[in-house]
């Protein structure tokens, strides 16, 4: 019989794992405009708030849902396909898996949203296989919970610049990209049909320690130490 040492064949099976994530996250799609409908009737009432979270938490593409103090915080997952443009002039297109963290504050006579959004493609996905010990089964919820800390840095403007450069810092390493502009979707709601477009963290790829210039590296530590080792 013949053994195989997965944790030794990253190389090989990234391409297949990445692949089946992003099947995965499609079978398993967020309705973005639903959800962001829906969440204009919320009642300020710190009960409906639960309720409305409960229900949520069983939506397809809802990673997480919980109550805070002036409303509700909610992680979905959608994929999407998105064609870049410059100056006007498409470049190419390509399929993404998107994080949004969606903030509502609910009032007795206003309401609110924040947003931020990561994106990922499926070459994104491979990096990760190949360049850290992220677990071979599961990768989607592996990445589900990298793309929850990455959007509460990003929130916390936790963004590395090196060289032009933009890093969202990782526990293991870190996902170099830039921001994007994308308009916002009148479907999504009153609150989105006049609002400003929303910045995206575009993820281009995957960096772990070795893969890092020395700067970057000394900038990962630094930020990173205390949380390494905890």
């Amino acid at each position: 019989m013949r053994v195989v040492d997965l944790e030794h064949a990253r190389g090989s099976l990234a391409r297949g794992l990445a692949g089946q994530a992003l099947v995965d996250a499609a079978q398993d799609n967020a309705d973005m405009a639903r959800i962001l409908m829906e969440l204009h009737s919320i009642a300020p009432n710190p009960r409906s708030r639960q309720r409305f979270a409960a229900r949520l938490r069983g939506r397809r593409g809802v990673v997480s849902a919980r109550t805070v103090a002036d409303g509700l915080v909610i992680l979905l997952r959608s994929v999407m396909t998105v064609d870049l443009r410059k100056d006007g002039a498409a470049c190419f297109r390509e399929d993404r898996i998107a994080w949004t963290r969606v903030h509502v504050r609910s009032g007795k006579r206003a309401i609110g949203f924040q947003m931020d959004a990561v994106h990922a493609t499926r070459h994104v996905l491979q990096r990760r296989v190949e360049r850290s010990d992220c677990p071979l089964d599961g990768l989607l919820g592996d990445m589900d919970a990298a793309m929850a800390r990455a959007l509460t840095r990003l929130a916390q403007g936790g963004v590395l610049t090196d060289r032009e450069d933009d890093y969202l810092l990782a526990q293991r390493g870190v996902w170099a990209g830039g921001t994007e502009v994308m308009p916002a979707d009148p479907a999504w709601g009153p609150a989105f049909r006049h609002g400003a477009a929303l910045e995206v963290f575009a993820i281009r790829t995957f960096l772990g320690e070795e893969e890092m210039r020395p700067t970057v590296w000394l900038g990962w530590s630094e930020a990173t130490s205390g949380a390494r080792a905890a």
